[in-house]
């Protein structure tokens, strides 16, 4: 925090935002009172609308805590299942997976309407998020999730690509990325 803080009379001097992306290592909370305590126009947050799930963090909780301080997004929607140590979690073509993106760009819209919404589309073997072990709840301030209730309104579950040649891979993410842009037109404004 003390490197941003250090920037920020540059930001303004030059009329240039930073944005900090909810990035699996400040929780929701965390990050928005950084932004508080910074209280500039020139830092906010780069709102990445699936990455904090991997903090047992609900995505329209994040959202809602995260949009005042919004510059630019990372749309993307997110799938999840259950294992042993916690649970999976992957993106998803838009539409699939947790994320209300109906609410969430209605939210972002509302509070910056001249955000910049850019596509995030990995198509990849999810993550394993072992919240359930004893090593990850000493480093991540976690509570626990329910994961069906999560994952109500997701209709495809995380992809698993690994097994695929390089050919094959970029087909499915060419296809993953038609998805979302097909989603985009017909359902986000």
């Amino acid at each position: 925090m003390e490197s941003i803080r250090w920037v920020e009379p540059i930001l303004k001097k030059h009329k240039v935002k930073l944005a900090v992306e909810n990035h699996k290592d400040w929780t929701a909370p965390e990050l928005a009172a950084a932004m508080k305590s910074i209280s500039s126009e020139h830092v906010g947050v780069t709102l990445d609308f699936g990455n904090s799930i991997a903090l047992t963090e609900l995505p329209m909780d994040v959202i809602t805590t995260l949009v005042p301080y919004l510059v630019s997004t990372h749309v993307k929607d997110m799938a999840v299942e259950e294992y042993a140590d916690g649970f999976l979690l992957s993106e998803v073509p838009l539409g699939k997976g947790v994320v209300d993106l109906d609410k969430a760009f209605a939210l972002c819209m509302k509070q910056n309407s001249k955000a910049n919404f850019s596509l995030e589309m990995i198509t990849r073997d999810p993550l394993k998020i072992p919240n359930r072990t004893e090593a990850y709840k000493a480093v991540v301030p976690t509570k626990q999730i329910d994961i069906g209730a999560l994952k109500k309104k997701q209709t495809e579950n995380p992809p698993y690509v690994s097994q695929l040649s390089d050919e094959q891979k970029l087909a499915v993410e060419e296809e993953n990325i038609l998805k979302c842009i097909d989603y985009s037109k017909k359902n986000l404004k």
